[in-house]
């Protein structure tokens, strides 16, 4: 680091500013930014330097990596450095920064206007996804709250992956372009839990398998024939050669049919990402269009029953296999996910056939099938995949996995928003899964105030609208206003155990921690009746906890079915624990309370 003299004075010139600007340019561009302002300070010479585009555009790339559409970053990188004021770009994402950590340190003193503050950071969108995955991943275990820091960090980036993916799907039902693995990419950002698989990176992969593949093909090729390209090519060729390296490279197929429906196999991010690679046809098929059309190739997913196969068309005027056709278009079929050979058209009609399926219809199933149809389809997988891992005990959450409800929700939007590719339908399908997604919202996404806020223009002129809007303005009152405190007096004396507590249930084993209590059972009648609570030996006038399962289930607990556990809480629990507390105590083996307004004693 250069350090510039205190006793620096217009009247002396200090060695260092002897050293020709060039020096003094490659200095100026190893010093940190906030020793570069420092530097340009002290005379006009350093500010002249401290200036330079080129030093500022380095610090923009090196300090951030993800980007707000806005700033067209691409663009501006193509331009020479002197067109774009990288200075104040810099200084403008420096502010984006510093005023969400504030936000962000507000936010976690109190649960009033919580979600108001986590939606202003959001709004930033992109440009506060560095300073989040930050928070998330480097805030020190030492930290006194360190719990909240990195959930609610891994909250606000939902918030922004989840907004993404809505834009994403309202253009594709304005009738807009959206790309097909934009469009299916969209899911992923629901569940999205590395640091890696948005859609940016989901455009980089692809962008760098379409140019391996060309590679590959000049490498092998260059003793025989120097000028070998992929370009030159057939469509014919290029098609099953692509099919060839994706699934020599793992990156389509699944050899384990046992998993077939595994909920990671319906996410092209993972398919792309995943150590395992593995997804359903359509995922697969999907990759292989993506790069096709990087390639050259003009290729779409069919809506075939059951298998989705990629259907590619000659280019104008030309065959398959190159040669001049005045005559209509030539189409051909590939099978990804379970071989890199043509598959004949007359064994997929065949196929139909044997399904049952009209003959009028078969041209609709051959044929390239609309993204829409396709984004539809795989939340129509994703319901099933989700239905069979609920039905899996105990594995509805795994740490590290991917969060079911997440994927749940993901299904539920898409559907809201495209309903069905039949426009009659599509009205249909919106009122039936509202009231999940509602459901959803409330028990698992209360930060999405903002994404709820979309739904009431969808049911314009129905009573739906109004109720919307009621349920929007209800949840920015209770969040203006806070909880309402729970102090230990009176009768909650007899409560025993403590918000943050350890607990494994006594009958049933499951592990799971304290986030609030009554002093008696405050559900309805019915619940009670249901769940038998008049049969438990202190009925239904002992004590009542709300607890959070390591399944990430919330529940309502008996005291008398609360055990408490003294060993250190599951990884599970501790990535589930920061929306309401701040960290682990390991003395007295318990959560240390964030939500101190709602229950001050505790």
């Amino acid at each position: 680091m250069v350090t510039i003299p205190r006793s620096f004075s217009p009247g002396i010139t200090p060695a260092l500013l002897r050293l020709p600007d060039e020096l003094l340019e490659a200095i100026a561009s190893n010093l940190p930014a906030s020793d570069l302002v420092a530097f340009g300070k002290t005379c006009k010479t350093a500010h002249k330097i401290a200036c330079e585009s080129s030093i500022w555009k380095q610090h923009c790339i090196s300090t951030w990596r993800y980007w707000e559409e806005r700033h067209d970053l691409p663009g501006k990188l193509e331009q020479p450095p002197g067109q774009t004021d990288w200075h104040q770009l810099y200084s403008e994402r420096a502010q984006i920064d510093r005023e969400a950590l504030g936000v962000f340190n507000r936010m976690l003193l109190t649960q009033r206007r919580r979600y108001e503050r986590m939606q202003q950071i959001a709004a930033h969108r992109y440009d506060v996804k560095d300073r989040m995955l930050s928070l998330k991943n480097e805030t020190p275990d030492s930290a006194e709250d360190v719990l909240a820091r990195r959930y609610y960090a891994n909250a606000i980036l939902g918030q922004v992956h989840r907004a993404t993916a809505v834009e994403k799907w309202m253009s594709l039902q304005r009738g807009q372009p959206v790309k097909l693995e934009e469009a299916l990419g969209a899911y992923d950002l629901f569940v999205l839990a590395g640091d890696k698989g948005d859609l940016g990176d989901i455009k980089n992969e692809l962008d760098r398998i379409a140019r391996l593949i060309k590679e590959e093909y000049r490498n092998e090729n260059r003793d025989a024939d120097g000028d070998a390209e992929f370009d030159h090519l057939t469509v014919r060729q290029k098609a099953i050669r692509i099919a060839r390296y994706l699934r020599s490279a793992n990156l389509v197929g699944n050899p384990n049919v046992e998993d077939y429906h595994a909920l990671r196999n319906n996410f092209i991010s993972l398919a792309l990402f995943d150590d395992r690679h593995t997804s359903l046809p359509l995922q697969s098929v999907s990759i292989y269009c993506a790069v096709a059309e990087r390639l050259g190739v003009t290729a779409s997913p069919s809506n075939f029953p059951q298998h989705v196969h990629a259907v590619i068309q000659s280019p104008p005027g030309q065959s398959l296999d190159g040669t001049p056709a005045l005559s209509s278009t030539e189409f051909m079929y590939m099978d990804p996910w379970n071989s890199d050979d043509e598959v004949p058209q007359n064994q997929l009609q065949q196929r139909l056939v044997q399904m049952g399926v009209p003959p009028g219809q078969h041209a609709h199933y051959l044929g390239a099938a609309a993204t829409l149809e396709m984004v539809l389809r795989t939340g129509r997988n994703i319901m099933t995949s989700v239905e069979e891992a609920r039905h899996r005990l105990r594995q509805a959450y795994s740490p590290g996995g991917l969060d079911v409800e997440a994927a749940w929700y993901s299904m539920l939007w898409s559907m809201l928003i495209l309903g069905d590719s039949n426009p009659l339908a599509a009205r249909q399908r919106r009122r039936q899964c509202l009231g999940y997604l509602v459901e959803h919202f409330h028990a698992h996404f209360p930060e999405d105030i903002g994404l709820i806020e979309l739904t009431p223009p969808m049911f314009e002129g129905e009573y739906k609208q109004q109720a919307l809007q009621d349920l929007v303005d209800g949840a920015r009152a209770a969040d203006r206003d806070g909880k309402k405190p729970s102090p230990r007096d009176g009768d909650a004396d007899a409560v025993r155990f403590r918000v943050g507590d350890h607990f494994r249930h006594r009958r049933y084993a499951y592990e799971g921690f304290i986030v609030g209590w009554d002093t008696r059972c405050s559900a309805g009648p019915r619940w009670i009746e249901q769940m038998r609570v008049d049969q438990l030996p202190r009925g239904a006038e002992q004590p009542f906890y709300n607890v959070v399962a390591d399944d990430n289930s919330h529940r309502y607990v008996a005291e008398e079915n609360i055990e408490i556990a003294h060993e250190t809480a599951s990884q599970a629990l501790m990535e589930l624990a920061g929306r309401y507390f701040k960290r682990w105590d390991e003395e007295s083996r318990s959560f240390v309370s964030n939500i101190r307004d709602e229950y001050p004693d505790d």
